[in-house]
């Protein structure tokens, strides 16, 4: 039956939301603005992304958000967990960092193999339909009409958002897309996989696993290729702010959300980043967006909010 969220759930709700999309949202995009954001005239923010590789801006992006990970675990407590947890915990941790240095292999790995990166903005999309199918196959979440209604209306807005006209059928099949389709499907399954054993493993740990595993990939993969070392002063300063933001805060918020409310619930709430990303150019660079892109907002936010206001019973 339905029932409004009482105002303890609302407000919790309410903070992972916000901060979910405003954190990880500038992360996000931080780290892709040279393949998704062309658009953008931020020169001196752009030339100290394009200044370096992908491999060696990582290895400065997940280097500092390792080291401010373990500042977070030593300062509330739990490092020393880290080092004294039950054998089955390892292997979680484990199952769930291969799935994700996997997933971000393959995405990355389809941004180079395509032409057109925009295409594989689009497809990721396809995340918050994978996660629902499995979150109601496997974890047995149930929605009323209602959230059905609101988890339809905020796909179909956020697909809307990653439009671009250039975009056909065709389009989506091309060379590379078979990478996109692996990301997506690992990253669905590690959210629910995530989801099931997040009420008994701290979030800071998945955290912890995912940047400990991302830095290992990408310093594995610098040797691979003969990447040198070098780095400058400015992608540096860059990392480190990108590493506050994203693979600390960012991702805490989102394995905490998954603590609180539903998997497919939490990555619809997140495909909303988008928007924030067209309001913050507007009103920012000065860049309006499409008209499509601003409907698509539009339903994302109404999608949304029947989603986080109407509920079951005891969900």
């Amino acid at each position: 039956s339905r029932t409004f969220l009482p105002a303890s759930y609302s407000l919790r709700a309410f903070v992972i939301w916000l901060s979910v999309n405003l954190v990880f949202f500038i992360f996000y995009r931080f780290i892709k603005i040279k393949h998704f954001c062309p658009i953008l005239n931020c020169r001196n923010f752009r030339d100290t992304y394009n200044s370096n590789s992908i491999l060696q801006f990582g290895i400065l992006w997940y280097g500092f958000g390792l080291l401010f990970n373990s500042i977070l675990l030593a300062i509330t407590g739990k490092l020393k967990q880290v080092f004294s947890l039950p054998g089955k915990t390892y292997l979680i941790l484990f199952t769930f960092s291969v799935a994700e240095g996997i997933s971000t292999t393959a995405f990355f790995t389809a941004i180079k193999s395509m032409e057109n990166p925009v295409i594989v903005s689009f497809l990721v999309n396809l995340t918050p339909i994978m996660v629902t199918v499995f979150g109601i196959t496997f974890l047995k979440e149930r929605f009323n009409k209602f959230e059905l209604i609101g988890i339809m209306i905020a796909i179909i807005g956020a697909f809307m958002v990653c439009f671009h006209w250039e975009i056909g059928f065709g389009n989506l099949f091309v060379k590379g897309s078979q990478y996109v389709f692996i990301a997506v499907l690992l990253q669905s399954a590690n959210t629910i996989f995530t989801k099931k054993y997040v009420a008994t493993i701290d979030p800071a740990l998945f955290s912890l696993a995912r940047v400990v595993t991302l830095f290992s990939f990408t310093f594995v993969a610098m040797f691979c290729v003969s990447e040198p070392f070098s780095f400058s002063a400015n992608s540096v300063y860059s990392a480190i702010y990108g590493a506050l933001i994203g693979p600390l805060l960012g991702a805490y918020a989102i394995y905490y959300s998954l603590k609180l409310i539903p998997a497919s619930k939490s990555v619809i709430i997140q495909s909303f980043k988008s928007f924030l990303i067209l309001i913050f150019a507007y009103f920012i660079l000065g860049l309006w967006p499409l008209w499509i892109q601003v409907v698509g907002g539009v339903l994302s936010v109404c999608g949304i909010i029947i989603l986080t206001v109407f509920r079951n019973k005891g969900n």
